[in-house]
């Protein structure tokens, strides 16, 4: 079986690191923009016009390549225009039940009117009452033919050395879209300076970029590292702190969960839900970022007293297999 993988930008560098003999197409993305003042989830409503234009886009896009390179099958993560009605097509998606504020029955409209198009929707999320996704995927709306895999994770199966020394008090994950990425940055820079005991690292995200100084004896920044150096930089910290979007719940899921401090995008209605359904179990705090305070945090994220939950069985293996036999007939 050959494999073309289609990204973009940062997300397709990190693809080659990961997947170095495969083939990669560009596949442009939505290119939505964000705003110093505005809130994410009203940048993204005045860009709606732009999103289904994209979406269409990319639809086009893939029917050329699907006649160029003789494609089989697609799986598309979270890429609605990702489907063609002579193949097999899947698209891995947690947002089943969108959550916002103000356009919760009609965003759930528009997104299930594109998922429907696709044979078969893959949840990467735990199907029973204990699960990380909460209402966002549960239950499955009437009419979409999905199937619950389990969380995915590139931790998964990664050994890691299993550090057992702590050697940071605070390891800091940034991610997500600018200028609210810097703006956690330079805030969290500013109170690290006030804080002189608490040793920290920060992983800036951004694969390709040179590292830099902090200016700061206690706090080292490290652009971007391989799987297994992220997976011990978390061990080796006592406390993690980073924005709690879904893919960074799967990858806390799959390396053990820490004492976390979640600090959800601001107006990102999910990572807010999120946070606050984390927190009720007992996994995390959250904050919002207008009047962090990250000395209260610290001190609140260390009270946790973590107990594993119990997520019950991954149904990955069983669900891919099964789609493969089908196509293959």
């Amino acid at each position: 079986m050959e494999v073309i993988i289609g990204a973009e930008g940062k997300h397709l560098i990190f693809l080659k690191e990961q997947f170095q003999n495969l083939e990669y197409v560009e596949f442009p993305g939505y290119r939505i923009s964000y705003s110093k003042f505005l809130p994410v989830g009203a940048m993204v409503s005045l860009q709606v016009p732009q999103i289904i234009y994209g979406t269409n886009k990319e639809h086009t896009l893939l029917n050329k390549l699907i006649e160029g390179k003789k494609i089989d099958a697609v799986i598309s993560d979270n890429r609605y225009g990702l489907w063609n009605e002579r193949i097999p097509c899947v698209i891995i998606s947690h947002q089943l039940n969108i959550q916002s504020k103000l356009l919760n029955h009609l965003a759930g409209k528009v997104t299930h009117s594109y998922i429907k198009h696709f044979n078969e929707s893959w949840i990467p999320d735990y199907e029973g009452k204990e699960n990380l996704s909460g209402v966002l995927s549960h239950p499955i709306p009437e009419g979409i033919n999905a199937k619950y895999l389990g969380p995915l994770s590139r931790f998964e199966s990664l050994t890691s050395s299993n550090p057992k020394n702590v050697m940071y008090d605070l390891l800091v994950l940034l991610s997500g879209p600018e200028p609210q990425r810097s703006k956690l940055e330079d805030m969290l820079l500013k109170q690290l300076k006030e804080l002189p005991s608490v040793k920290t690292v920060i992983l800036q995200g951004l694969p390709g970029s040179k590292p830099k100084e902090s200016g700061l004896k206690n706090v080292d920044i490290i652009p971007h590292l391989t799987d297994k150096e992220f997976k011990d930089s978390v061990n080796s910290a006592e406390v993690t702190l980073c924005r709690g979007g879904y893919s960074t719940l799967m990858d806390l899921n799959a390396i053990g969960w820490k004492k976390t401090i979640f600090i959800p995008t601001p107006g990102q209605t999910e990572q807010e839900y999120l946070g606050k359904l984390m927190q009720s179990r007992g996994m995390a705090v959250t904050f919002n970022q207008k009047g962090f305070s990250l000395k209260d945090a610290l001190q609140k994220a260390k009270q946790l007293n973590l107990v594993p939950p119990d997520f019950g069985k991954e149904n990955f293996t069983a669900v891919v297999d099964e789609w493969l036999k089908s196509i293959s007939k």
